[in-house]
């Protein structure tokens, strides 16, 4: 389940362009606390997007069908340029991180799948506390459902076959 859910966000996500056509975020992965620990890290580019799961409570809805309302972190990560401040030349340029929070919103906001409703923001946080990198965070939330326990029938070479998990 959070592997397809993965999956889904990160294609989801790649359709974010840039002006010139290219994939905005060079890259997407797992969130691990990369930038707590760059020194054991493996060095990725900027604008990058990792996915964290938080704890997800599951509740059994009946027919070995379970759903839960998981909270789903996007850790957008840039590099830090200082000169944020009012009197800085490139003020407007070290600002443009903010942005990208801004167009992963309007990406995310009612994102959905056969197994999942609409996405809805629930938090948003930014994070200075690391030396090269910012880390901005978007929260959401939704109601997930997982069928994966569900017995089924599934059809391999024109046999039809009943599988009880």
């Amino acid at each position: 389940m959070r592997k397809q859910l993965y999956l889904d966000i990160k294609e989801h996500l790649m359709t974010v362009l840039t002006a010139d056509n290219k994939p905005l975020f060079a890259h997407f992965d797992l969130w691990n606390r990369q930038v707590d620990f760059l020194e054991q890290e493996t060095p990725f580019a900027t604008p990058a997007l990792f996915v964290e799961f938080d704890t997800m409570q599951w509740r059994t809805i009946g027919q070995r069908t379970q759903e839960c309302n998981p909270i789903i972190r996007l850790h957008i990560v840039t590099e830090w340029f200082s000169g944020t401040d009012h009197l800085s030349p490139i003020e407007s340029r070290a600002l443009d991180f903010l942005d990208l929070s801004d167009l992963v919103v309007a990406r995310m906001q009612a994102f959905r799948t056969d197994y999942m409703n609409s996405w809805m923001r629930t938090a948003s946080i930014t994070n200075h506390d690391h030396e090269r990198y910012v880390d901005s965070v978007e929260e959401y939330t939704c109601l997930l459902r997982d069928t994966s326990a569900v017995p089924h029938n599934k059809v391999v070479e024109g046999i039809s076959l009943y599988i009880n998990q």
